[in-house]
């Protein structure tokens, strides 16, 4: 579905377009040049192809894949996509080391022990075509996508900025949600301190529309999603996050499901 002007949305769990694994996969029309900020777990692959399409888009078209970060419902389905596409995904340069080495990822032998992958899930390693750090700038299409490393979801939580016609667009992955709830969680990685040291990156970047990696997106005032988040984390409180009391929800709503892969 359109979203906005060049952006599209093309899989995603909550907004039913894919399979129930997947995170927000946002397509970007930027002319010569189509890409796809995160691919979902894998098992939805065929539907965000299909999407692609049904958007007006031939899949073979798609030039780039973009990975905020090395979650496997994030870039699971990133090796399909480009050997459906011949697209090149580009990755987080700390990602690349647990997309090769799935066996050392504790993140996914967690959602296997406690029920949330289904037990038919194979999951295949990918190395990306290219890597990227903090605070670089890749050329794309007529546009330019901006990388802002933002730890502690995990170390290489990565936000994607571009700006559409005077307008700024920032992917935010799992790093922050609507009403500034963040990513933290209890994995290794993940980090109360890493996210107060970087989300200051994130201040005043008058951003307009924010797209986050799961949930609602935003289309006007994203700042203020992202002022909220910032003031949570200058406070003694413990800031709310989105995952206690959303992503996981699939758990009770969804558990007649965990037998099939179907989308």
């Amino acid at each position: 579905m359109q979203i906005a002007e060049h952006l599209h949305m093309v899989g995603s769990e909550q907004f039913g377009l894919s399979h129930f694994l997947d995170c927000n996969c946002y397509l970007i029309d930027a002319g010569d040049a189509i890409g796809l900020v995160d691919t979902g777990s894998g098992l939805g692959a065929d539907a965000i192809l299909e999407n692609i399409a049904k958007e007006g888009f031939r899949p073979d078209d798609l030039t780039h894949i973009f990975i905020t970060h090395a979650h496997l419902g994030h870039w699971g389905g990133a090796a399909a996509i480009r050997a459906a596409t011949r697209a090149e995904i580009w990755a987080p340069a700390a990602a690349r080391h647990l997309m090769e080495h799935i066996e050392e990822d504790r993140t996914i032998l967690q959602n296997f022990k406690f029920g949330r992958y289904p037990e038919q899930l194979k999951v295949e390693s990918c190395t990306p075509d290219h890597v990227f750090g903090d605070g670089e700038r890749i050329a794309f299409g007529k546009f330019a996508l901006d990388t802002i490393l933002v730890q502690g979801h995990t170390k290489d939580s990565t936000c994607l900025a571009l700006d559409i016609n005077g307008r700024r667009v920032l992917f935010t992955g799992d790093v922050l949600f609507y009403a500034g709830k963040l990513g933290i969680i209890n994995a290794q990685g993940s980090s109360l301190e890493d996210y107060r040291r970087d989300i200051q990156k994130l201040a005043d970047l008058n951003v307009d529309m924010l797209l986050p990696g799961h949930g609602v997106f935003i289309l006007g005032g994203g700042q203020k999603h992202i002022d909220r988040g910032i003031r949570m984390l200058n406070d003694f409180v413990l800031p709310e996050t989105f995952f206690e009391t959303n992503e996981f929800t699939w758990q009770q709503d969804y558990q007649s499901s965990m037998g099939s892969l179907d989308a």
